[in-house]
Order: C-alpha cells, then sequence, then structure tokens
C-alpha cells in the first residue's frame, strides 16, 4: 500500500535512536491536508474514560469505552478510512518492512495477520454485539489461527488519547508484553501547543539498576528514573518505538492551561494470540 495517499501515514523520513532501545521519529507524519481533516474529526473529550491507573490520561479505543469508540469511528468518514487502513494486513507488513530497512529485526516477517474489518461485511454484525461477546469470539478466533499456521498472530488497533496540559502526565513503563511495536501521533492544530508547556515523549532509564529488566510493565514513579532524551510534543509527527524489557518511557506532568488538551492517536502492533 503507498504511503501519501489520503489518511495514510508515511515513513519516509522516519530515523531512530537505537540505545536504550529503539525510538524514532518521523515527520511529517501524515500529507497536510490528511493530517488536518483527522484533528478536525478527532472525538470530544465527553466520549473518553478516565485512565488513572496510567497517570492522568482519558482514552478512548477498542478496550476502554469500545462501544463509544466504535460507534464513533463507524461515523466519522475521516476515522472510518483510517480504521480500514490500520486493520489492514498492508498497514502491518509497511511498519514492520520501514523498520527493517533501519536494522531492526523482529522475526516477523511469517506472522500471520488478522485481516477482519469489524466495519464490512460480516464484521459489522460481530461490532453490534456487546463487548464481552467480541472479546470471546476474538480469543477464539485467535486460537484457531494459531492452531492452524503454528505462527504468530499479529493485529493492530488505535486510541484516541488525552492528557490535559494542567499536569496530565503517564508515569514511567515500558508497555503491555503483547505489544511490539507503538506509534504516537501527535493530534494539534495551528499554533496549539506551547513548547514550555513540556508533553515530550521522554525516554528514561531507572535510577536503581535492579528494577532495569521490566518486560511485565511494572510501572514506576518519576523519581525512580531519570530522562535520557526528550522527544518534543509538535504537530504532524509520529514518534515509533519497539517494546523490549527495558523500553521505559513516561509524559511528565505538563505545564499548560486548564483549557487546554494533548491529544494524541497511539496505535498498537501486537500478538493477539498471546493475550489472555
Amino acid at each position: 500500500m503507498a504511503s501519501w495517499w489520503p489518511g495514510m501515514l508515511s515513513f519516509r523520513d522516519l530515523t531512530f535512536d537505537y540505545e536504550p532501545f529503539p525510538i524514532g521519529l518521523c515527520r511529517p507524519a501524515f500529507e497536510a491536508g490528511a493530517y488536518r481533516s483527522l484533528v478536525d474529526a478527532f472525538p470530544p473529550l465527553e466520549l473518553f474514560g478516565a485512565k488513572e491507573d496510567l497517570g492522568r490520561k482519558y482514552s478512548l479505543s477498542e478496550v476502554n469505552h469500545p462501544d463509544a469508540y466504535h460507534d464513533y469511528v463507524r461515523t466519522s468518514a475521516p476515522w472510518r478510512e483510517f480504521h480500514r487502513y490500520v486493520k489492514s494486513e498492508d498497514f502491518i507488513r509497511e511498519v514492520v518492512g520501514a523498520l527493517a530497512e533501519r536494522e531492526i529485526a523482529l522475526g516477523l516477517e511469517r506472522a500471520r495477520v488478522r485481516r477482519r474489518n469489524p466495519f464490512e461485511g460480516a464484521g459489522r454484525v460481530l461490532a453490534s454485539l456487546p463487548h464481552a461477546v467480541r472479546s470471546a469470539a476474538d480469543s477464539a478466533g485467535m486460537a484457531l489461527a494459531r492452531l492452524r499456521s503454528g505462527r504468530a498472530v499479529l493485529g493492530a488497533r488505535f486510541e484516541f488519547s488525552v492528557l490535559p496540559a494542567d499536569g496530565g502526565h503517564i508515569l514511567p513503563h515500558t508497555d503491555a508484553p503483547q505489544k511490539l511495536i507503538t506509534l504516537v501521533v501527535s493530534m494539534l492544530g495551528p499554533d496549539e501547543w506551547r513548547a514550555e508547556w513540556g508533553g515530550g515523549t521522554e525516554v528514561l532509564r531507572p535510577r536503581d539498576t535492579k528494577v532495569a529488566f521490566n518486560k511485565m510493565n511494572r510501572y514506576l514513579a518519576f523519581d525512580d528514573v531519570e530522562t535520557i532524551r526528550c522527544l518534543p510534543f509538535e504537530p504532524n509527527q509520529c514518534v515509533v518505538f519497539v517494546k523490549t524489557f527495558n523500553s521505559l518511557h513516561a509524559v511528565s506532568p505538563m505545564r499548560g492551561g486548564s483549557d487546554v488538551l494533548r491529544r494524541t492517536l497511539t496505535i498498537n502492533i501486537e500478538r493477539l494470540d498471546t493475550q489472555p
């Protein structure tokens, strides 16, 4: 699938740092018109749910408030098209390929990809069912696919994320074990954000080496870590990183106004066959 089609991410300008874990940045992430249409159609805050265990954050996704998420994506033309793209096999192959071109070998070339789009064909029926029923059907389908192929089963999903600029934050963490690759795209209008407010993605290391091996995503306090570098929060950019035992990252408490929101689109490529 070619990049720079409307609504599609581009990895043309993706560059990486490799220590202490692979983390990269590409800018621009979208063609300007596509980016503007997605920013303008970002969901309203009242649809989101609080994620207090992660810090001070609000989320809308297939996992958090899934019914509101599916209803919104289904009725928003820009996000419906983007959802179709993220759920495609081409998208996952494109991301894995972009990383391989930059010497990040994840061994996923032969992995199976779940290609079901819940807004097409029989998937529309499944999408209309309660979340618990959908989850059970997904688990059964992944188990069957794994038995048939003996290979990893990959899927992709995205989350709308909001942090209030007056103290909003995400605690230091390494991401859940089933996650393989994360892409965080800023969703900003023109002149909407000031650098002095913070909001960047911080690459961290623990002060105590006993907790450096953190494959299971144990959360740390900000006092327990030190910042190696920070990728500033800027419009139309995509931060890309690989889940590792030490992929420690966070967003420190921000210093903006109470009426300002840090909006992002977070895309995860994950192993579906390892989930409970």
